[in-house]
């Protein structure tokens, strides 16, 4: 029983996922023109009074089937800055998708798991906007800074997900490794003095 139970665990997991995240992308998709409003206030503030950038207003221009060209634009004195924030911001339902796929978690940690996953891949949205537009110029010169951050965000989800769901599991597997090397030491070393 236990070993058919086992042997599903796997492929249900994995449909368990892609309709979970067919769902949420599709969902996530149709708010993205509302969260990209939420990211345009949170680096419009830092941009204009930190970096002193000369931002004079700032709009989501919603495109694309199921807005997926989607781009934040800032006005500013002489020109506007845009960016695509469809790929960028699209991380999150992958992520939301493998914490509920995951068998075994308790809902209140299953939500916590969420909340902490979904802050912190929304704190990296904001930073890289931040980032990206004030130093525009220079990154367009070095096309393999952008690549390297496009990789970082696509595994992130996958990442977070290993950190926060399993954990515990790795938390336990470096104890009984440490315990295991320790107690074949203490065999070896036991064997030595024998031989003595």
């Amino acid at each position: 029983m236990s070993k058919k139970k086992t042997s599903w665990g796997l492929p249900l997991f994995c449909v368990k996922f892609l309709v979970f995240v067919i769902v949420l992308v599709i969902l996530w998709w149709l708010l993205l023109p509302y969260y990209g409003q939420a990211l345009l206030q949170v680096t419009g503030i830092p941009l204009r009074f930190l970096f002193n950038m000369p931002i004079l207003a700032g709009r989501i221009e919603a495109n694309g089937v199921l807005n997926t060209n989607t781009v934040l634009v800032f006005t500013m004195q002489e020109r506007e800055r845009s960016m695509p924030i469809a790929l960028l911001a699209t991380n999150v339902p992958p992520y939301i998708a493998l914490v509920l796929a995951t068998a075994g978690l308790s809902w209140k940690r299953r939500a916590r798991i969420l909340v902490y996953g979904c802050g912190i891949l929304c704190l990296f949205h904001a930073v890289f906007i931040i980032v990206a537009m004030r130093f525009q110029d220079a990154l367009m010169r070095v096309s393999e800074i952008p690549t390297a951050v496009a990789q970082f965000f696509l595994t992130l989800p996958f990442m977070l997900w290993i950190v926060f769901a399993y954990w515990d599991r790795l938390l336990h597997l470096g104890q009984d490794r440490a315990g295991h090397n320790g107690a074949s030491e203490l065999k070896q070393n036991g064997e030595k003095e024998h031989e003595h």
